[in-house]
């Protein structure tokens, strides 16, 4: 660092252990503005503490400090605002936070419940069992709740009927800060909990939308936990290859890098753990999104509005001096060259598509009108990914394809070792728990770059993406199902049946061909 550049420090860059903050008394730090921050090790008696001070030249204070606990000192500067956030959490309720709603781990439904405890009991138990999405849909004689787990819907008891579901309704839209009085229009919202549960609190934001429906109105909730939203990029599922060249690409100076596949498949994730990883202090990352899904910090998120569409925010960011730009879906020609304009002019571009395969986002950009040269020029590459089902662990067992999947797959399953869960109470009887990735990953190189920039058709840049080792949707799922990991169910269910007959006739030739 230049020597002109005072070392700079904020709180964010520390852990807040509650028991190493109170190794002060409290009337001490307040007195003296300073704070612990990390852990103490009880253990290590001569490694140093760090210690927040407003004023870390203060000699006496530290002096006092080091009697206090008999160690070394390792001062730190922070402005009082972080002290007293530190100080919170370890003297008072925790850091600061605000929120809509408390909700209890754990809690039980009385034996009437009114429409309060009804929704804080379907948020807590969304909670609880890892859900991405709550549905509750009304109908003329009936009311169902489900819950999205692992990328499936299932059905869940529930105590609220018809007579009950508009208070249901109101009682959300009162904590998403919608009109309760607005029935003819669709509504959207967004509210804040804050779990208790016995390992300590947690806040869990939940995005709602409220659409009207011939009996009533249907509610589905999207909870953003940023604890399994916010993903590294080594717990993704890529190969160690695929994702050292990931990295690779991130660490360009510049370039446009997209992620595609339909809703649901994680790009979001995927989008954020690159920005996780990027987000070193040394660059400004600026992102515009519709809507924010979680809040990351020192990340300049902008929330895309009717008064600040697409276009306009994107050419708003270019002038706040950003290093890396994350500009959501690219769904227009304007947008899209903002994107490119962006990525081309020394700026890492992060974006989306919705493509069935990383070839197929060419067309995609070339269908939106923008220029094949710069697209070649400032495309760095395209990631495709899908979300497939683990096998649970607990009830993994060996199995055989069936002859449906024999079929389709053809070949690909030569020498295959398929396994499969049987259920069980760990896996709540669905043989799988939790989810990975399957990914495609095109890398634009240069005689791709000179496909591109000519006009050569789909067919003739996926030709030459495989000569060059491209590794599909398909073939990368196949390895993890011989891994154990997931299932060729699954792998049927995520992936298109054309990619699939893509993926088996290219390596293998048409099996129809052959027999004729």
């Amino acid at each position: 660092m230049s020597a002109n550049v005072p070392v700079f420090t904020e709180l964010a860059q520390f852990t807040l252990d509650r028991a190493s903050l109170r190794l002060l008394p409290e009337s001490f730090c307040r007195r003296n503005q300073v704070a612990v921050l990390g852990t103490v090790d009880p253990g290590a008696p001569d490694t140093p503490v760090t210690v927040g001070m407003t004023q870390p030249d203060n000699t006496q204070v530290r002096e006092l400090m080091v009697e206090f606990l008999r160690r070394p000192l390792l001062p730190v500067r922070l402005n009082p605002y972080e002290i007293e956030t530190a100080l919170e959490v370890g003297f008072g309720a925790g850091p600061r936070v605000t929120w809509d709603v408390l909700l209890t781990s754990g809690m039980k439904l009385s034996t009437q419940p009114a429409p309060v405890e009804l929704v804080e009991h379907v948020l807590v138990s969304a909670v609880e069992m890892k859900a991405s999405d709550i549905h509750i849909e009304s109908y003329f004689d009936d009311v169902d709740l489900r819950y999205r787990v692992d990328g499936i819907l299932h059905q869940s008891y529930t105590d609220i009927d018809p007579r009950s579901v508009p208070g249901v309704v109101s009682r959300i839209k009162v904590l998403a800060g919608l009109d309760i009085t607005e029935r003819r229009r669709p509504q959207d919202g967004r509210l804040r909990a804050m779990v208790e549960r016995p390992e300590g609190r947690k806040v869990v934001d939940f995005r709602v939308s409220v659409v009207p429906s011939p009996a009533g109105e249907d509610v589905v909730i999207r909870i953003l936990d940023a604890s399994v939203g916010l993903v590294p990029v080594e717990k993704l599922g890529m190969s160690p290859e695929m994702q050292a060249t990931f990295l690779q690409l991130l660490s360009n100076p510049e370039g446009l890098v997209l992620v595609t596949g339909p809703t649901g498949s994680g790009k979001t994730t995927t989008l954020y753990s690159a920005l996780a990883r990027l987000n070193d202090g040394l660059r400004k990352i600026v992102t515009a999104e519709d809507p924010i899904e979680y809040y990351v910090p020192k990340v300049n998120q902008k929330q895309v509005t009717p008064q600040m569409p697409y276009p306009m925010l994107l050419r708003s960011l270019l002038r706040q001096d950003p290093n890396v730009m994350l500009v959501g879906e690219v769904r227009d020609q304007e947008t899209g060259n903002m994107a490119l304009m962006a990525a081309a002019t020394g700026h890492v571009v992060l974006g989306t598509l919705h493509t069935a395969d990383a070839v197929g986002s060419v067309a995609r950009l070339r269908g939106l009108g923008l220029d094949d040269v710069d697209v070649a020029d400032s495309l760095l590459a395209v990631l495709t990914q899908r979300l497939v089902r683990r096998i649970c662990e607990q009830c993994a067992e060996d199995t055989r394809p069936t002859a449906e999947q024999a079929t389709m797959m053809g070949r690909l399953l030569d020498g295959l070792r398929t396994r499969t869960g049987r259920g069980c109470a760990a896996c709540h009887h669905t043989g799988y728990r939790g989810r990975l990735g399957i990914f495609e990953l095109l890398v634009v190189e240069p005689d791709l770059q000179d496909l591109i920039a000519k006009g050569a058709p789909t067919v003739r840049l996926r030709r030459h993406a495989r000569t060059l080792g491209l590794k599909t949707l398909v073939e990368d799922g196949l390895l993890k199902v011989n891994a154990g990991i997931t299932t060729v169910a699954e792998l049927v269910r995520v992936v298109p049946y054309r990619v699939i007959v893509a993926t088996r006739d290219g390596r293998y030739g048409s099996e129809h061909d052959a027999e004729a």
